[in-house]
């Protein structure tokens, strides 16, 4: 048997979705607003709720319960009596997270996956954390050892496959952190594919300079008696045969075995596993796609980020540039029928919120950048000076509110139209104290609705999986969340 836990239907999958949409729907308004226009539109007043409201008046209770924000994850929270509010609507909005009481049981955690592929299972062994920062090392590792158990259930589900014929895929391989790892420490063969040739490029530098690393790393690691490491030692050209990099586009119409015998003459490649580390905006959801409809790729594992970056069907997104994304075309989301047939959108600014990291933000008990205080003063100042509010200003660098706005009118070309003093910037920033303070509030109010929208994106992806009648489709939680925030792979073996 290959996968050894409870599974669980489709049907409860949608049930779930439901859920979360029903939850969902009457908060868009306020998820999608725009927080610059907080001042200005009175976002407060709007979309808090009333009971906040009501325990929220002065500086001190904005600050005090900023606290109870970040501790949402200490057991202490359950003792807390301040704001019940505050309490109540943290509690609610937690259960539609996944592991949440509404959409519990949906992810597989990482022991749990370990245990469901004990046969199969390959642990991390090399210490080797050059080259890499803590947040890649942790991912590459975890990432890399998930990738060759999969692989080994697909050599052993098919008594007619190899593990030596399975070559693994990396679509967005970049500089080829997961792609070296999986082929070093667990001798499977990996192609790299990059559409970026400086991407490409990168990662063969790199490669060069990981293979002078290696003895060092073994003999830290105390792997010098194992066969498989003594032998790459000996034989340090042994890595450029288990992973090579391909600068090109991979498609659904790519035929995969005449590719592979491209980079690996030497094989004979006809079942692959598709696997991307971070796979940014639509690439996530054309890498499942592609799974579906490429009958030799066997097996998957996805882990997707950067939400904002996907095209969705049922809204229009005055910001999309298809310039940007000319590799991946179509729609990121909904990608199951089930939601394509109730024609649910989200906004671009609830997948931008679905993209933030609550459990980071409250370990670090992090506070928005003073620059979305300065832009949302910065639309006071247009407003008191008649200039329309829908300037974009983009990224600046400042020392100060007003530097701030210094610089974005002389980026907008305002300044002969914009004229406050310096003085006078400063008494506005002075007789919106109280509410700048307030807005920290609001925005870690908004921010507990991130979760719930990044599970509604997870568990349409599986659900699509679900509807093209792959059973053995999971979420899993890779990663720790507050060390790597796109924590979730989406993991099917055919």
């Amino acid at each position: 048997m290959i996968f050894r836990f409870k599974r669980f239907t489709m049907d409860r999958i949608t049930k779930q979705v439901d859920t979360i949409v029903r939850f969902l729907e009457p908060n868009m308004a306020f998820i999608n607003c725009h927080m610059v226009d907080y001042l200005t539109e009175q976002h407060w007043q709007r979309f808090v709720p009333e009971a906040i409201k009501h325990e929220l008046q002065t500086v001190d209770d904005y600050l005090q319960a900023k606290e109870l924000f970040w501790g949402q994850f200490e057991p202490a929270l359950e003792k807390e009596l301040r704001f019940p509010g505050v309490r109540s609507f943290v509690d609610n909005t937690r259960r539609y997270r996944l592991g949440g009481s509404e959409a519990n049981e949906l992810a597989l955690t990482l022991d749990e996956f370990k245990e469901a592929l004990s046969d199969h299972r390959k642990d991390t062994r090399l210490k080797m954390t050059e080259l890499m920062n803590v947040k890649k090392c942790h991912e590459v590792e975890v990432a890399a050892a998930a990738v060759a158990s999969l692989c080994t259930a697909m050599a052993s589900a098919d008594p007619a496959t190899k593990l030596e014929d399975i070559l693994v895929i990396d679509a967005g391989d970049g500089k080829g952190y997961l792609s070296s790892r999986i082929a070093l420490e667990h001798g499977i063969k990996v192609l790299g594919v990059d559409c970026s040739e400086e991407n490409t490029s990168n990662a063969e530098k790199r490669l060069e300079r990981l293979k002078k690393k290696i003895p060092k790393a073994i003999r830290k690691s105390n792997l010098e008696e194992d066969e498989y490491f003594s032998n790459l030692v000996k034989e340090e050209a042994t890595l450029n045969t288990l992973y090579r990099t391909a600068t090109q586009l991979i498609d659904f119409s790519t035929n995969l075995i005449e590719l592979a015998a491209g980079y690996f003459p030497q094989g004979n490649h006809s079942t692959f596993c598709l696997c991307g580390l971070h796979t940014c905006g639509n690439l996530g959801p054309n890498c499942l796609r592609l799974f579906h409809q490429n009958p030799t790729i066997r097996g998957i594992c996805n882990v997707g980020c950067c939400y904002h970056l996907m095209q969705e069907q049922f809204i229009v997104d005055e910001f999309y540039n298809p310039t940007k994304a000319p590799d991946n075309p179509g729609y990121g989301f909904p990608m199951s029928k089930y939601l394509q047939g109730r024609c649910l959108a989200l906004g671009r600014n609830a997948r931008n919120l679905a993209a933030e990291s609550i459990e980071r933000a409250c370990t670090n008990r992090e506070n928005p950048s003073e620059k979305l205080e300065y832009r949302a003063l910065l639309q006071v100042v247009f407003l008191e000076c008649g200039e329309k509010k829908s300037h974009q200003v983009g990224r600046l660098k400042c020392n100060g509110f007003v530097d701030y706005v210094r610089k974005s009118i002389r980026k907008l070309a305002l300044t002969e139209s914009v004229t406050l003093t310096d003085e006078s910037l400063l008494e506005l920033e002075a007789r919106f104290a109280v509410e700048l303070e307030q807005l920290k509030v609001f925005y870690l109010i908004r921010q507990q609705f991130a979760p719930v929208i990044e599970t509604l994106i997870l568990l349409d992806r599986l659900l699509y999986l679900r509807e093209c009648g792959y059973d053995r489709s999971f979420l899993v939680k890779l990663f720790e969340p507050v060390v790597s925030p796109r924590c979730y792979a989406l993991i099917a073996l055919k």
